[in-house]
């Protein structure tokens, strides 16, 4: 993602244009690639000016909700892995969970006018 990314930005010139990112997804999964390899994608999207906000759609019913999942933390030595909310450790620091899939248009208005509002107080 950020190889295609720098690539674009020697072509289009100004490095200090600012990008927005929406990600549309469940949110299950994300670590697949390891955690950390997420983690780094995120802090150079965050370097490039790319202003990442992540749309989780999850379950309007409550059912199976990516707030009720858990993920083993392995620390060092022979302790035994605690289990933690797998959102203590969700990567993207602006995210939004949506139960109602028709609200989506509405979010989304409401993403692209907050990051034109933080875009316009950087750039004054």
């Amino acid at each position: 993602m950020m190889d295609a990314r720098s690539k674009q930005r020697g072509m289009m010139g100004n490095p200090e244009t600012s990008q927005l990112l929406l990600i549309v997804s469940d949110g299950r999964g994300l670590f697949s690639e390891g955690m950390e390899t997420v983690k780094s994608a995120v802090r150079q999207a965050r370097e490039a000016n790319v202003f990442l906000v992540f749309v989780v759609i999850d379950n309007p019913q409550n059912k199976d909700s990516i707030l009720d999942i858990k993920v083993p933390v392995f620390k060092s030595g022979n302790q035994l892995p605690e289990i933690k909310p797998y959102m203590d450790y969700f990567p993207f620091p602006f995210y939004i969970i949506l139960r109602d899939i028709n609200s989506l248009p509405h979010v989304l208005c409401d993403a692209l006018r907050q990051w034109f509002e933080l875009v316009t107080a950087v750039d004054m």
